[in-house]
């Protein structure tokens, strides 16, 4: 009997023990967890909110990459080495002396499951670099509950970079009409980058040839700096235009300098208005001599151009030896017509005989708002000053004359 309660004892024990055996077997899903690191997010600057646009040139911008635990336990000790490429730069000055580095660490932590940490990068971006995404590999290390020893895996991180496109939006100049003669015209840029990243280091220069030069040294290039997307920025240069430009439209190429290279940006249509062609056509007297007060010196001046001077002023612009008035108004000179100036001449008597070439100072207005000038050679002979014959005769007959007087003077004595 008990056997039989011994034998049922134990095949009650041997039916119930896969259940026991299964209940305390660890149930699948319920074990240690491990962590998962991904890139979430890439951007230009330290705001996510307000992300900056990288271009070629760019110095010391912050690359920031967010790094999110999608597992299920702690990443710890959690490093980001981001790898170095073309055309991406760290620079850092050790000793005085500046190196660059092949690659950048950063710390972040720990970083619990379901949480991110932003990963900082101080990178340059090299001046010829072409627009477009680049490759960065990004090696993160950190450890686990599971996996005590330092877990390591790489992730290539895409890195866009944007050039920017310099075109001209306007010009102007000042005077709004140029005339040839003018001097320190002021030539105004508008430049627009109307591309999707900025331009750093930005210098222009103007293209100038004949009939025209720069004003002074310099004054054919601008620094401009860093030209964002959609910016506008103005550049001013000052020309001389020659006095024997010929009316008509000129091109002016306009540049981006770097360093000894020179691109083209666009060309600028410069227009020279027509000026009228003030000609002096005859001068008399021609020769004066040392001493003469109150000579008239009449000047004809014509116009040779096709447009017409008002209000035409001139001026003798004589020198030391010439004095008197030597301003006159000549008033309209329609295309073809002459008119002639008057002047009163004195010649100083110290004047060495000799052949003067005097300055004959034209100024004049054109479509009533233009002043314009111009300068004319006038030509004058002065001779040695001698006694006139007239007077010479004049002086004979008066010594004769007194000689007889004298002599009839004597008669009449003596016969008293």
């Amino acid at each position: 009997m008990k056997v039989k309660r011994l034998l049922s004892s134990s095949l009650l024990i041997l039916a119930f023990l896969p259940a026991l055996i299964l209940s305390i077997q660890p149930v699948s899903g319920q074990g240690v967890g491990v962590p998962k690191l991904i890139v979430s997010s890439v951007y230009w600057g330290a705001n996510p909110m307000v992300p900056l646009t990288a271009s070629p040139g760019d110095k010391d911008l912050t690359l920031s990459i967010i790094v999110t635990n999608v597992g299920d336990d702690y990443a710890r000790d959690v490093k980001g080495t981001l790898r170095l490429q073309y055309p991406f730069r760290h620079e850092y000055y050790l000793d005085g002396e500046v190196h660059s580095a092949e690659s950048i660490s950063r710390i972040a932590g720990d970083i619990a499951a379901g949480r991110s940490f932003t990963f900082q990068y101080t990178l340059s971006i090299d001046g010829g670099a072409r627009e477009g995404v680049y490759r960065l590999p990004l090696e993160l290390t950190y450890r686990s509950a599971r996996i005590l020893r330092e877990t390591s895996e790489t992730i290539q991180v895409d890195v866009p970079v944007w050039r920017g496109e310099i075109h001209i939006q306007s010009t102007g100049t000042t005077p709004p009409k140029v005339h040839p003669g003018d001097a320190q015209v002021a030539l105004t840029v508008f430049i627009v980058n109307s591309g999707s990243g900025s331009v750093n280091d930005l210098k222009v220069s103007i293209g100038v040839h004949p009939p025209f030069k720069r004003s002074s040294t310099g004054s054919d290039e601008s620094f401009i700096g860093t030209i964002r997307p959609g910016q506008v920025a103005q550049v001013r240069f000052l020309l001389d235009v020659s006095s024997d430009a010929e009316p008509g439209n000129y091109p002016l190429e306009l540049y981006a300098v770097e360093g000894s290279n020179r691109s083209l940006i666009g060309v600028i249509p410069f227009t020279v208005a027509e000026k009228a062609r003030l000609k002096v056509v005859e001068v008399t007297p021609t020769t004066v001599r040392a001493g003469d007060s109150g000579v008239t010196l009449k000047v004809t001046v014509r116009n040779e151009g096709g447009v017409k001077a008002e209000s035409v002023r001139v001026r003798l612009l004589a020198g030391n030896y010439f004095s008197g008035t030597l301003s006159d108004l000549l008033g309209t000179l329609n295309p073809g017509e002459e008119r002639t100036a008057f002047f009163l001449v004195d010649v100083d008597g110290r004047a060495p005989p000799g052949d003067y070439t005097v300055d004959l100072r034209l100024e004049w207005t054109q479509d009533g708002v233009y002043s314009l000038n111009d300068t004319l050679p006038v030509n004058i002979t002065v001779s040695k000053w001698t006694i006139p014959l007239i007077l010479i005769v004049s002086g004979a007959a008066a010594v004769i004359l007194l000689g007889a007087a004298a002599s009839l003077h004597r008669r009449r004595k003596t016969g008293s």
